[in-house]
C-alpha cells in the first residue's frame, strides 16, 4: 500500500496535472513553478524575469521579441490536523482510526497585460479551476494492480478559491494577478 502523499508530492502532482492544460507550447504556454520565487517579491525591487515563460513570446511596439510574464506558482501554506481518536472508557492507549491532515497550498498566477490579455488570463484561471474540479484525487492513482495508491489517501479538496483577480505592477510590467488557496484533505491512518 502506498503512503499518503506529502506536500512536496502534491505540489509535483499539481504541476503534472496543469502542464498539459496550460503549460505546453500547444496549450497556454504558462511557466509552472512548484515554489514561490522571492526575486519578484523583494521590496527593494521586484524582478519579474523568473515569471517570464520561454514558450510565450510576444512582439512589442519597438519590434523587439520578448518573453511574456505568464506563470503559475504553487507553494505550501501550511497544514492543520485533527487530533487522534481518544477513548478513555475502553482504556485505549494507542491512537486508532485516522487523522485528517488539511494541507493548504497557495496558487498565484500572473499574466502580462496587453491586447486581449484579460480574456486569456480569465480563460487560464478557469482551466486551472475546472481541472482541479475534474480531479478530486489530483490525478494520483487510487489503486495500481489492486494495491491502494496515493490517491486512496486523499479524502477530498476544497476546489480553487480565488478571492481576488486584480491587476498588479511587477517592476514596470503590469500583470493580471490571481492569488488563491487550495485545501487538500489527506487521510493518515493510525494504529
Amino acid at each position: 500500500m502506498a503512503a499518503p502523499p506529502t506536500a512536496n508530492q502534491i505540489k509535483t502532482q499539481l504541476v503534472a496535472l496543469f502542464t498539459p492544460i496550460i503549460g505546453t507550447a500547444l496549450t497556454k504556454k504558462a511557466k509552472i513553478l512548484d515554489y514561490l520565487p522571492l526575486a519578484y517579491l523583494l521590496p527593494e525591487g521586484e524582478d519579474p524575469t523568473v515569471l517570464r515563460s520561454p514558450l510565450d513570446t510576444t512582439t512589442i511596439t519597438s519590434g523587439e521579441v520578448m518573453q511574456r510574464v505568464n506563470c503559475l506558482m504553487i507553494t505550501e501554506l501550511g497544514f492543520d490536523q485533527t487530533p487522534p481518536q481518544q477513548d478513555s472508557t475502553r482504556l485505549i492507549q494507542i491512537p486508532r482510526g485516522e487523522n485528517i491532515i488539511t494541507r493548504r497550498f497557495g496558487l498565484a498566477y500572473a499574466y502580462q497585460f496587453g491586447a486581449g490579455s484579460e480574456a486569456v488570463f480569465s480563460t487560464n484561471v478557469e482551466l486551472i479551476r475546472t481541472t482541479l474540479n475534474a480531479n478530486p484525487k489530483l490525478g494520483f492513482a487510487t489503486s495500481t494492480a489492486g494495491i491502494a495508491g496515493q490517491g486512496a489517501w486523499i479524502k477530498d479538496h476544497g476546489g480553487l478559491q480565488m478571492p481576488s483577480m486584480l491587476p498588479a505592477p511587477l517592476s514596470g510590467v503590469i500583470c493580471h494577478a490571481a492569488e488563491g488557496t487550495l485545501a487538500v484533505r489527506v487521510i493518515e491512518a493510525l494504529g
